[in-house]
């Protein structure tokens, strides 16, 4: 029985050192690697520059005042722009509202998406998205037609550039609304 219990002994300690020494150990698995950086987005700083930038290519005043919110639009990790521009009031802005420009967030840039007007705020951003942007909700008033919120759907390459044309959003937004931007 002894010699029984000797040998049981010997096979679980030969199994347990077997258990802790491998062909490989953790020094030759290869070189540590660096976890993946996160994405950064641009700063305001470039966003500023990319906004005068637009401005001088579309003939628009330089000296535009404007206010911007950023936000991931596109669930690529960045925060694009959303750019109310506010005076000259004659150019940028009527009786309806003022002209909103959607900039896309590269990793060094800013691109614009394209202009969107008239604009009222507040404007919500949606938690819905269409072609992977998320939807813009904004009320159309002041003008003869009746007071409305309409959604701003992404085509795939754009938003809708007249939301008076739109119709009223749909019910399954009110669940769904996101932060409100330019209050």
């Amino acid at each position: 029985m002894r010699r029984f219990h000797t040998l049981i002994l010997s096979a679980f300690v030969v199994l347990a050192l077997s258990a802790c020494g491998s062909s490989r150990t953790s020094r030759d698995s290869g070189p540590l690697l660096p976890f993946p950086e996160e994405l950064a987005s641009p700063n305001n700083e470039v966003l500023r520059r990319a906004v005068k930038d637009y401005l001088k290519r579309s003939g628009a005043p330089v000296s535009s005042h404007y206010e911007f919110k950023r936000a991931d639009l596109n669930g690529d990790g960045l925060e694009d722009a959303l750019v109310l521009f506010k005076n000259p009031f004659g150019h940028w802005c009527g009786t309806h509202g003022c002209t909103m420009l959607i900039m896309k967030a590269g990793l060094e840039h800013f691109t614009a998406v394209n202009i969107i007007k008239p604009i009222r705020p507040p404007l919500y951003i949606s938690r819905i998205k269409t072609n992977g942007w998320k939807d813009l909700i904004i009320r159309v008033s002041g003008r003869a037609g009746t007071t409305k919120n309409v959604a701003l759907h992404f085509d795939g390459r754009r938003y809708p550039t007249d939301p008076e044309r739109l119709p009223p959003y749909n019910v399954k937004y009110v669940d769904n609304l996101g932060p409100k931007v330019f209050p």
